[in-house]
C-alpha cells in the first residue's frame, strides 16, 4: 500500500470505518480518521488502549483523546478492508523488518 492510498480513504467522505492488517497478523480498527497520520514511510495510529484480550483500535468518539500510540512502517501495512466486510484494498508481499522498539514494526 502507497501512502498516498491509504491518506485517500482516511479522506473519504462519508469516512468508512476500515481495518488496517499488519504483516505481523495483527489487526488495527479505524473509527475515527482523526486518529491517524499518515507520512511517507510511516503510519501514527492513535489507540483507545492496548489490551492482549481486544483488538488494537482507535477510539470511538471523534474529540476522544488516545490513550497509546501504534507507530507502524508503511511496509508492513498489508491489507485495509472496510470494518463491515468490504475490501478495499488486496493483499500485496511485504517484507518482514523488526523495529527497536516495542511499539513500532
Amino acid at each position: 500500500m502507497i501512502a498516498e492510498d491509504l491518506r485517500k480513504l482516511l479522506k473519504a467522505e462519508p469516512f468508512e470505518p476500515l481495518c488496517i492488517g499488519l504483516s505481523d497478523g495483527r489487526a488495527v480498527h479505524v473509527f475515527h480518521p482523526d486518529q491517524v497520520v499518515v507520512s511517507q514511510r510511516h503510519v501514527y495510529v492513535g489507540l483507545a488502549r492496548i489490551a492482549r484480550s481486544a483488538p488494537l483500535a482507535t477510539p470511538r468518539r471523534p474529540g476522544a483523546i488516545a490513550k497509546d500510540w501504534l507507530w507502524v512502517n508503511i511496509l508492513h501495512v498489508a491489507t485495509v478492508e472496510q470494518l463491515n466486510g468490504g475490501r478495499v484494498r488486496g493483499q500485496r508481499s511485504v517484507r518482514a523488518r523488526r523495529g527497536r522498539h516495542n511499539r513500532r514494526l
